[in-house]
This record gives C-alpha cells, structure tokens and sequence, in this order.
C-alpha cells in the first residue's frame, strides 16, 4: 500500500524538481508518484506532452536515480508538470517493492 505525504501546490504551466534521498538497499525499489488534491479545470481528454500521456493535465517524469560519492545513499530524481489553466494540489504517493 502506497503511503501519501506532502502537500504542493503548482500554478498553471509551472514545474517544479524534487529529489530524495534513500538507503541504498540491495533488492530495493521505490515507486513514486503524486496525486492530484484538486481539480485542474481542464479537459480530462488523454494528451501527449514531452512523451508521455496525461490527463488532468498533472504530469511527472522518468523517475532517475544517482549513487552518492560514498556509495550509500541513492537519489531519485523526478520533475513535476501542471499543464493545466490553473493552480493545482498534490500530494506524493511512496511504496517499496
């Protein structure tokens, strides 16, 4: 079960970058995602934008990741879109597989 935290806000055709910053674990895989809190006041039409489809127009990137100088820590790296005609909330959604 995935568990939410956080709480953001974005206005209308921002991004905004996020980074965390996890143990690396042999075996380890985080899934990170972010949910609307609001609605977008936009069509909820399927659209193509940078590659991938949205709807609701709250899109997130390619989640990547990097190892530490030390070699202990990973950062996972995404980028959050709001493609909508105004501000919208979200929240992060986190699970390990």
């Amino acid at each position: 079960m995935a568990a939410q935290w956080g709480n953001n806000s974005l206005a209308a055709g921002k991004s905004a970058g996020w980074a965390f910053v996890r143990n690396k674990d042999t075996g380890f895989l985080p899934v990170l995602q972010v949910t609307p809190l609001s609605p977008s006041f936009t069509s909820s039409v399927w659209s193509i934008a940078f590659d991938y489809p949205l709807v609701n127009q709250l899109g997130i990137s390619t989640i990547w990741s990097q190892l530490t100088d030390d070699s202990q820590f990973l950062v996972y790296y995404m980028v959050v879109q709001n493609l909508s005609n105004s501000t919208i909330e979200y929240a992060f959604l986190e699970a390990d597989l």
